[in-house]
């Protein structure tokens, strides 16, 4: 059996979705790539997608996928297959050209990693997850609502680059093409208007099918209104469209450093299932 990699852009997107659903069906609590990560990926132009999704199948059956950007590679392995010396083997040739790699602890192409002297990113990321519920579902905020028209994208995209300055390049035009992926669902994006009618908040969900985990990606407050408790508010529209959508589950990675994100994202009941480094080129 021989495995063979398909390298491309926006087009090979949607054949990307279907087994990174599966997989987070079947193993919720790992932190691999997820099909939202495709998703907020796709707000690029072209050029900034193009060879950089990866898809790896053996005899026509998805076995991995990567998302390549920049020196870094990120990864969801089928669960079956994380021990497949002949799956980590044609991963590991790949990651030759690249210098940090997600790698599951306990895999074998993380096991083959060590041994050809990658190591440690000393920086470790962390995992938070929480259930959702009935309760979820029946929570009503009418100041959180989805997006609705021009005006409100230009006050969304407003909120991300508020939150993120001064490195956020995201525009009223890489919404608008975000949205045209296929993974995005405007039934799990929301914003958090104040009383006076300003957007203090936003978070986008990514859904993932009934009965499967879903991720947060991104989630921000604006600058004039942070420690209000709207940043919390958002995040919890988001949950509860999806739990009435019937996601099992949220779960989100963000830097250990980043203490204000775990925070945020604790105070929304999500809490610590596991901490993540990725892998160093020698």
């Amino acid at each position: 059996m021989t495995i063979t990699l398909r390298r491309g852009g926006r087009t090979l997107a949607p054949e990307l979705v279907q087994p990174l659903d599966a997989w987070t069906g079947q193993a919720p609590l790992l932190d691999q790539l997820h099909s939202g990560d495709i998703g907020w990926h796709l707000r690029l132009a072209d050029d900034g997608v193009d060879d950089t999704l990866v898809l790896w199948e053996r005899d026509g059956r998805p076995v991995a996928v990567g998302l390549a950007e920049g020196e870094v590679v990120r990864t969801a392995v089928d669960p079956d297959l994380d021990r497949d010396d002949e799956v980590a083997e044609a991963l590991a040739v790949f990651f030759e050209g690249f210098r940090y790699v997600d790698a599951l602890g306990g895999s074998a192409v993380r096991r083959l990693l060590l041994g050809r002297g990658w190591t440690v990113d000393p920086d470790p990321w962390v995992l938070l997850y929480r259930e959702l519920t009935d309760e979820d579902a029946g929570r009503v905020d009418p100041d959180t609502r989805p997006v609705d028209g021009e005006a409100e994208v230009e006050a969304r995209v407003a909120v991300q680059r508020s939150a993120f300055a001064p490195g956020s390049t995201f525009r009223p035009e890489l919404w608008h093409r975000m949205t045209t992926g296929p993974t995005y669902d405007g039934r799990f994006e929301m914003v958090t208007w104040t009383p006076d009618g300003q957007a203090a908040a936003a978070a986008t969900g990514w859904f993932a099918g009934p009965g499967r985990c879903a991720i947060l990606e991104p989630v921000g407050t604006h600058a004039d209104h942070r420690r209000q408790g709207y940043g919390t508010r958002a995040n919890l529209g988001v949950m509860a469209a999806l739990a009435r959508a019937g996601a099992s589950a949220i779960k989100v990675a963000t830097p250990a450093s980043n203490t204000g994100a775990v925070a945020a994202y604790e105070s929304c009941g999500l809490r610590h299932v596991e901490c993540t480094t990725a892998l160093v080129h020698p």
